[in-house]
């Protein structure tokens, strides 16, 4: 991979905590403490809540939430201590709406914001460390492989982004050196007031999108029941040893 000589990369399991845990001495050792921690990597499966097996749920929620979880145990406790730093989560407008065939997803979301919402009050409070700034992203459709074939009903008020995008607002974001959300398209605050609408509103809503992912065919970078296979036979050979 050729690079800028300042950008390094590391490959690493993310749904292993341990492996996050080996990585990021190597990160420490070899490049220093980092203070800006970007929870960015997302799956979807796009299958129905009966339809996707318990690997496929178990991916999308180590990926899309848990995740959250492990880097921040391995990158936060710095930024505590000196009261430096900042925590990225990117969410997405199914935090706040889901529709059918993205249960999971959708779920994974709202579970990432509530990570967001739980490790800003925690750090203001519990650490003491109100200059360590979090941010957390949501965004609507964005032209990447992982949603291809999704259909976007509403062109108009919910434009679908490009990458790039997303990712100069994220940047602009990070440097103004602030805490707050970034909601793009800006329409997306709107959804905020969904769970205060009437559930018949609410249900007449989530219902019109059943379109939506029925042609959705995103890339998969693995085979989710062998990943989980192959995680089991590790598991069950470093019992036996």
């Amino acid at each position: 991979m050729n690079t800028a000589p300042n950008i390094h990369y590391y490959k690493c399991d993310i749904t292993s905590p341990s492996t996050i845990s080996n990585v990021a001495s190597q990160i420490r050792t070899e490049v220093g403490t980092p203070t800006i921690l970007i929870n960015n990597a997302g799956v979807c499966r796009g299958k129905t809540l009966l339809s996707a097996s318990e690997k496929d749920v178990r991916f999308t929620f180590d990926v899309n939430t848990l995740a959250h979880y492990w880097t921040a145990k391995e990158f936060v406790p710095s930024m505590a201590e000196k009261n430096h730093g900042m925590v990225v989560t990117v969410a997405s407008y199914a935090a706040f709406v889901t529709v059918p065939n993205m249960v999971d997803y959708a779920s994974s979301k709202a579970a990432a914001l509530s990570f967001h919402e739980g490790i800003t009050a925690e750090l203001n409070t519990v650490y003491n460390a109100p200059k360590v700034r979090t941010i957390v992203v949501i965004q609507g459709h964005t032209k990447t492989p992982l949603f291809t074939g999704f259909h976007n009903d509403s062109p108009f008020l919910v434009p679908t982004l490009e990458v790039e995008t997303v990712a100069e607002e994220i940047v602009k974001k990070v440097l103004g050196g602030n805490s707050g959300q970034v909601i793009v398209p800006g329409f997306g605050v709107t959804l905020t007031w969904l769970r205060g609408m009437p559930s018949w509103y609410q249900n007449r809503l989530r219902s019109k999108g059943v379109n939506i992912m029925q042609k959705w065919n995103g890339r998969q970078v693995i085979d989710v029941e062998k990943h989980y296979e192959d995680k089991e036979k590790e598991k069950e050979g470093s019992e036996s040893e």
